[in-house]
């Protein structure tokens, strides 16, 4: 694996993490749905680099 800066392996752990707790707590898909809305949101207020991960997660869960 090539190496990563400190953003881009903070981005991918926060990715990862959001995709696998949605799939894992969430098993309908009423709950993934509510989960992508819900980072949709935190979207909204987050620091553009973050929001661009919680879309990418809320995009994962929804279609998982």
């Amino acid at each position: 694996m090539a190496e990563q800066t400190a953003e881009e392996a903070l981005r991918a752990a926060l990715l990862e993490t959001l995709v696998n707790m949605g799939k894992v707590l969430l098993t309908t898909p009423e709950g993934r749905a509510e989960a992508a809305r819900s980072m949709l949101d935190q979207a909204e207020r987050a620091h553009p680099a973050v929001a661009e991960v919680f879309r990418e997660a809320a995009e994962k869960v929804r279609g998982a």
